[in-house]
């Protein structure tokens, strides 16, 4: 299990943002479930599986570029 700090959090949420997606949209370019993505985004789950954190931070590598 691996904790989410709100860095890491707004880091997607302003991703999300400037790429106009939705919950659904980001998580299918994730490979995060929906429902995750969603619990996640409005802060309601701070501690995930290492799979998703490893799918969030690759996501995130990807965007960057």
């Amino acid at each position: 299990m691996k904790a989410l700090d709100s860095k890491f959090v707004k880091k997607i949420l302003i991703a999300k943002a400037l790429k106009h997606l939705s919950i659904k949209d980001l998580a299918k370019l994730s490979g995060v479930n929906h429902v995750t993505m969603s619990k996640i985004l409005s802060g309601e789950r701070t501690i995930v599986h290492q799979s998703t954190f490893d799918k969030l931070s690759d996501w995130l590598l990807t965007e960057d570029k």
